[in-house]
């Protein structure tokens, strides 16, 4: 079903306005403030790796997406009903802290609501991924995701630092009521987000019945072109997992790092994504979505380098990879997003969304795994190379690296006859890179000479 341009050009405005309040709502449901809940719960490390671990198990639930979207054809209908079991059921989080239950009760509570969320959230994010693949118009899939991407991360640097302010600020008195405040208004952003689904416009998905929901399920993998994409994206996400994990951890414990000084780190970050997001569209539209992939994940695989670099007397590594994550990773996601909107056909993307999403999904689920494996088993380990210490954690930046740099010439090997040539957008990226440079010489030189003459 093709939309007509004035219910695709609504349903794009919508779907930036929804956008914005999903994104107040994964910010405060999600990374530090998930994990803060938690241990104002009560909980320790277990219940930490857990919480890691349920929305990888969960993206298993992206084939019950498939499956309502073959069986129901509407995505708006679908779409509500998943949003209320993924962002309403928060709810129950907003008041737990004071209720009169024990802290075991209390966090199995919070597991249950977390699988809850994030299981539907799956089945959400693989029926919106076809639904709006359907409402915006295939040339400007880049230019327009970049936009909207762009908006979501203004958003998320100001919810960052006022949440922040405001856990700060009750701290001192009542945790529980600075994250009453928190839960409160990540509920009242998803209750918004699932009225903003009514108005966006249905399309009816046009599925095979004649196939059986496991054809439907194994036809991504029978795809050859894109088999290798669901493979890469499975390599890649493992050889991320290894390192991702650890990070942070590695930050405060090892580095001693403030929350100031990561919360100047995700500005940072945030701030180049706003500004790079829409030209990185521009490329997918003028070089397609798997030469920019390869371009950043060349520039990605070095990030685990910087992090054997840096010390706690030396934190410029770190800069330089909120620098580089700010530029390679948002490309590279934006082109992600591409590549099941492009490749899959339209009436089974659902599925190819599903299948590429599971495959990712344990990807980062077993390297996450091993890694704390690794790092139990090397905690002792300590060497001192030209002035550099070395401990557990460095092992899994270094194999990350390697593991990287690995994914990314598999990735550069994979054919792709449709799409131009990677070294003429390298070519073109250099050409703008050297222009930007040019101007910003010529203007400096003039400068120069006005004072000169001026003199």
């Amino acid at each position: 079903m093709t939309l007509d341009i004035d219910l695709s050009r609504r349903g794009m405005k919508y779907s930036i306005v929804e956008g914005i309040f999903a994104t107040i709502f994964i910010a405060l449901s999600t990374g530090a403030f998930l994990i803060g809940y938690a241990l104002m719960l009560g909980a320790k490390e277990l219940v930490i790796g857990i919480i890691g671990a349920i929305p990888f198990v969960s993206q298993t639930m992206q084939i019950l997406g498939a499956y309502l979207l073959r069986k129901y054809k509407s995505p708006r209908r679908i779409g509500i009903v998943a949003s209320v079991l993924n962002r309403w059921i928060w709810v129950v989080l907003i008041f737990l802290p004071f209720l009169n239950l024990s802290d075991r009760t209390k966090i199995l509570i919070f597991l249950l609501v977390l699988f809850i969320s994030s299981s539907f959230g799956s089945v959400l994010a693989n029926v919106w991924t076809t639904w709006i693949g359907e409402i915006v118009p295939r040339s400007v899939w880049g230019r327009y995701f970049g936009q909207r991407t762009a908006y979501t991360n203004v958003v998320n640097i100001v919810v960052f630092f006022v949440s922040a302010f405001i856990l700060d600020h009750l701290k001192r008195s009542d945790i529980k009521t600075g994250y009453f405040v928190i839960t409160s208004i990540c509920f009242l952003s998803g209750v918004i987000t699932t009225f903003l689904f009514r108005c966006h416009p249905d399309v009816e998905i046009n599925i095979n019945n004649e196939n059986s929901l496991a054809d439907e399920v194994l036809k991504p993998l029978k795809d050859r072109s894109f088999r290798r994409f669901i493979l890469f994206f499975a390599q890649w996400n493992f050889s991320v997992g290894l390192s991702a994990s650890f990070m942070s951890f590695h930050m405060l414990k090892n580095l001693k790092v403030d929350f100031s000084t990561i919360a100047i780190f995700n500005m940072i970050t945030m701030g180049i994504n706003i500004f790079i997001l829409r030209w990185w569209g521009k490329l997918i539209d003028k070089f397609g979505a798997k030469n920019v992939l390869m371009f950043n994940a060349s520039n990605i695989a070095y990030i685990p380098v910087l992090w054997l670099l840096a010390t706690p007397d030396f934190l410029l590594p770190l800069y330089l990879d909120a620098i580089l994550t700010g530029i390679a990773w948002s490309g590279f996601n934006l082109a992600a997003f591409n590549i099941p909107l492009s490749k899959a056909p339209r009436e089974n993307r659902s599925s190819y969304v599903a299948v590429l999403s599971i495959f990712s999904g344990f990807g980062y689920l077993t390297a996450s795994t091993l890694a704390g494996y690794i790092a139990t088993l090397f905690k002792d380990f300590s060497v001192e190379i030209f002035g550099l210490k070395f401990v557990n954690l460095h092992i899994l930046f270094f194999l990350s690296f390697i593991l990287r740099i690995i994914s990314a010439l598999v990735l550069l090997r994979m054919p792709e006859p449709e799409e131009r040539p990677f070294f003429a957008m390298v070519d073109y990226i250099s050409s703008a890179i050297y222009r930007v440079f040019a101007t910003f010489g010529g203007i400096t030189s003039v400068s120069k000479a006005e004072n000169e003459v001026r003199e």
